[in-house]
């Protein structure tokens, strides 16, 4: 079928099933979650199993709507209809369809209760900025913790024991021998009037 013939008669049963999610009977529930669907299947899952209830000529005007999503998809459905996003909002909020989206952001806020550690997901890089440390008088263990993102929303902790500590302080005192060593040129990030630091002269030469 071609496919101007298919948009002009799924515009057409568009507007009809958008009538009739506006109204207020047993099928008008089920189209409203259909168009809603179509709409944004991601906030708004349909149940397929809905189609059941629903006559035949409105199961055709569906059928006939999904057919020109799927096989023109000349624009998102809600662009059909003036100022479209506001009344397919609209009708998600007259029948009270539950935004999905919200629900999972709301799920995993409650998973995640203020203050507690917070799970990294696998993958990816993060930056991050020292933001303070913390430790134990007597004790060897210390806390490092850092904010991570552009808007440093997120802290890390990392707790270095004393094996840990070492290692990490003998790394980085390799790493700026290593830049400084080169007494005339210094690291190649030196800042103007950046002087070799006192403390890497006082590290211990195995290191």
């Amino acid at each position: 079928m071609d496919k101007d013939i298919i948009e002009t008669r799924g515009a057409e049963a568009l507007q009809r099933l958008f009538t009739v999610a506006n109204r207020d009977s047993g099928q008008c529930r089920y189209i409203a979650h259909f168009l809603l669907g179509l709409y944004n299947g991601h906030r708004f899952p349909f149940d397929l199993t809905d189609l059941r209830g629903l006559d035949n000529e409105l199961f055709e005007d569906c059928m006939t709507v999904l057919r020109m999503d799927a096989r023109v998809t000349q624009q998102e459905v809600h662009l059909y209809f003036e100022n479209g996003g506001k009344r397919f909002e609209q009708l998600a909020s007259d029948w009270q369809v539950e935004d999905m989206e919200k629900v999972r952001a709301d799920a995993k806020r409650a998973a995640q209760p203020v203050g507690s550690p917070a799970p990294l997901h696998d993958g990816g890089t993060w930056t991050g900025a020292l933001h303070t440390y913390g430790d134990a008088p007597g004790y060897r263990d210390v806390s490092i913790y850092v904010k991570l993102g552009e808007q440093a929303n997120t802290q890390v902790e990392l707790r270095l024991s004393p094996s840990d500590a070492e290692t990490v302080m003998m790394h980085i005192a390799r790493v700026h021998a290593l830049a400084w060593g080169d007494g005339e040129r210094g690291p190649l990030d030196k800042k103007d009037g950046e002087r070799r630091p006192g403390w890497l002269d006082r590290a211990p030469a195995d290191w």
